[in-house]
């Protein structure tokens, strides 16, 4: 999420800071610093812990969606590829299902507008990804918000994507098909529990969902 290198922008001008308070008064750049990290502690608390989130953060995270979209399609990217060794094409397909809510991927909804035979079977796993492999990805282009994010819980919003899907060969990538859409994807925004070193923080975190 591009909100992280924010934050690692603020600690680099923090070093900076303190480097420039060396000839200060030692109480003065005491205080300093400790108003500066409590600056800090607080953009990242109004970044990721928040209760409630406010229109530009909310857009903000309508963007980490679609950058999570574009990377999902570069994972299934990898795993598509019998040419990689497998284990990469493993990781990659875990990286995939971390993408999405709860894990499960409905790759055949993703791949329903495959352009070849093949992939018509119910329940299409990434297992069978794994083993099969594509001669083909899809690259998704034109990603627009169609409804932005609502609050639906306490912890929980939800929205969607839409986007075209521009399916490329590995064998030639210049002849490239795009097909009709748009596609519709389900984006969740969801505050859940993760470990931060010794402690567990609440924070919010993007996933995909239902695709239509």
């Amino acid at each position: 999420m591009k909100w992280i290198w924010y934050i690692l922008t603020l600690i680099i001008i923090y070093f900076i800071c303190s480097a420039r308070g060396c000839t200060d008064d030692e109480e003065f750049a005491a205080a300093r610093e400790e108003q500066y990290i409590i600056s800090i502690k607080e953009t990242v608390k109004n970044v990721f812990m928040s209760d409630s989130l406010p229109d530009h953060l909310l857009k903000a995270y309508e963007k980490t969606a679609a950058e999570k979209l574009n990377d999902f399609a570069e994972y299934l990217k990898i795993v598509s590829d019998t040419s990689i060794e497998f284990k990469f094409r493993q990781h990659a397909l875990e990286m995939a299902e971390n993408s999405f809510i709860g894990g499960e991927i409905e790759f055949r909804d993703w791949n329903r507008d495959y352009p070849h035979a093949g992939l018509s079977k119910p329940g299409f796993s990434g297992s069978d990804l794994l083993a099969e492999g594509l001669s083909c990805w899809a690259k998704p282009e034109q990603i627009n918000i169609r409804t932005p994010y609502s609050r639906t819980n306490d912890s929980t919003y939800t929205g969607s994507l839409s986007y075209y899907q521009k399916w490329i060969s590995f064998s030639a990538p210049d002849q490239q098909v795009k097909l009709s859409g748009p596609v519709i994807i389900d984006i969740h925004l969801i505050r859940t529990l993760k470990p931060f070193g010794e402690q567990q923080l609440k924070v919010w975190d993007v996933h995909l969902g239902d695709i239509e």
